[in-house]
C-alpha cells in the first residue's frame, strides 16, 4: 500500500525481408555472392539503396547502409543536414518520409539518418580496391576518379554540372559502393571530394550501434554550419509542401536539451526548497506560481526526485509555440528513504523568444 501511494505521489509531482545487415559485413575483398531474395510483401515495397535527401537549405542524396525490420540507416553529407536534426528522404518509389539525423561526424562531414520505414532493399557491398582512375557512376552518370596531389590521399571526380551533395559513388562494373561525394574546403577553396567508405566502414557500425546524444549532435552540427551551402530553396519548399509538414520548423535537439534542463532545475528546486531557480526557464506567471507551490510541498515532505529517461512521443508547431508530448521516467524518494519508480506522459508547450531562449509556458499531464 505504501509503495502504491508513493507512485501516485510521484505522478502528481509532474501533473502540476532482408533482416539486419551490418555495415562491416558489406566490407568484403571479393565480390559478394548473389543471394536469393524473398519476394516483397504488400506492406514491404522494394526500393533501391540510393535516395534523395532534402535538407533545410538544399537537396542532395544519400545511400542506405543498414536495414533493420522497420528501420533504415542512410549516410549523407553532414553539411547538407547540419542546420536542423531532421530531413526528408525520397525513395525510388517517390515516397517522401521524415528522417532524424541520428549521428553527425564533423571530422568526416557526414551524417547518418534514421528512417522508420519498412522496405525491401539490397544494401550494397563496399568497394575495397584501388580508387585512382577507377570508373564509377555518380548521380547516374559515368565518371573517373582522380587523386589530388595532397600529402594525404584525397580523391575527386570532374563534373561539368554540380553533383548533389551526399551522392553515392558506385563502382561501374559491379555496383559496389566506393564512397560519397561532397565538397571539401582546402586552403580556403571549395573542391569536389570523395570520402571512401573503406575508411569509415568500421566506424559506421559503431556509430549506428551507439547513436548520439542531442547535445553532442548539436555541437557537431554547429561545427559544420560554415560549410552549409545554399541550394534550391524552392525545391525544398515544394518537397515540404508535398510531405505536408514542415520538419524544419524548429530544432528538435534544442527542444530536447531544454526539457532535460527543465528536469534538472526541477530536481534542484525541490532539493533546496526554492523554485526561483526555474524562473529563467518559465515564460508564464501562472506556471511559475504552480511550480512554487509544487516545489514547496515536496520539499516539506523531504522528497527527492531523480529523472532517468525522457522519450519524445511527438513534437509539433502549433501557432507560435512548440508542443511536445514526452514520457518521462523518474524515481521519487520519501523521507524514509523508500523509492518508487514511476513515469508520466506530459505535454510541454514551449515558446522561443527573439533572443533564441526557450521558455516553458504550459505543463499538462496526459496520464
Amino acid at each position: 500500500m505504501r509503495k502504491k501511494m508513493l507512485i501516485l505521489g510521484a505522478a502528481s509531482l509532474l501533473l502540476t525481408g532482408c533482416g539486419d545487415h551490418s555495415v562491416a559485413e558489406m566490407f568484403q575483398s571479393e565480390k559478394a555472392e548473389m543471394k536469393t531474395e524473398k519476394p516483397a510483401s504488400n506492406s514491404e515495397q522494394k526500393i533501391v539503396p540510393e535516395v534523395k535527401v532534402i535538407g533545410e537549405n538544399g537537396i542532395g542524396a544519400g545511400i542506405i547502409v543498414k536495414k533493420e525490420p522497420t528501420m533504415l540507416y542512410i549516410v549523407t553529407n553532414g553539411a547538407l543536414v547540419a542546420s536542423k536534426p531532421a530531413a526528408l528522404v525520397q525513395f525510388s518509389n517517390e515516397k517522401l518520409v521524415a528522417a532524424d539525423v541520428y549521428y553527425m561526424s564533423t571530422a568526416h562531414n557526414i551524417a547518418i539518418l534514421q528512417v522508420k520505414y519498412k522496405a525491401s532493399v539490397n544494401v550494397p557491398v563496399v568497394y575495397n580496391g584501388e580508387l585512382d582512375r577507377l570508373a564509377v557512376y555518380v548521380d547516374g552518370l559515368p565518371h573517373t576518379i582522380n587523386k589530388y596531389s595532397d600529402k594525404v590521399a584525397a580523391y575527386y571526380v570532374d563534373a561539368d554540372e554540380e553533383l548533389p551533395l551526399g551522392s553515392p559513388v558506385m563502382e561501374a562494373e559491379n555496383g559496389e559502393i566506393v564512397g560519397i561525394y561532397f565538397n571539401r574546403q582546402h586552403e580556403g577553396v571549395s573542391q569536389p571530394y570523395i570520402l571512401p567508405f573503406r575508411d569509415i566502414v568500421q566506424l559506421l557500425d559503431e556509430w549506428i550501434a551507439k547513436g548520439m546524444k542531442p547535445k553532442d549532435r548539436l555541437s557537431q552540427s554547429k561545427n559544420l554550419y560554415a560549410y552549409i551551402e545554399e541550394g534550391d530553396k524552392e525545391a525544398v519548399k515544394h518537397a515540404v509542401d508535398k510531405y505536408g509538414k514542415n520538419v524544419f520548423a524548429y530544432n528538435s535537439d534544442e527542444v530536447k536539451i531544454f526539457i532535460d534542463t527543465f528536469h534538472e532545475h526541477l530536481k534542484a528546486a525541490v532539493s533546496i526548497d526554492d523554485a526561483s531557480v526555474m524562473k529563467n526557464l518559465t515564460g508564464a506567471e501562472d506556471l511559475q506560481s504552480t511550480l512554487d507551490g509544487m516545489v514547496a510541498y515536496y520539499a516539506s515532505k523531504n522528497a527527492k526526485i531523480h529523472f532517468s529517461n525522457t522519450t519524445i512521443k511527438s513534437m509539433d508547431l502549433v501557432g507560435q509555440n512548440i508542443v511536445v508530448r514526452a514520457k518521462t521516467e523518474y524515481v521519487l524518494t520519501n523521507s524514509a528513504g523508500q523509492e518508487a519508480l514511476a513515469n508520466s506522459l506530459m505535454r510541454y508547450e514551449i515558446f522561443k523568444n527573439e533572443q533564441g531562449e526557450y521558455k516553458l509556458i504550459r505543463l499538462t499531464a496526459e496520464e
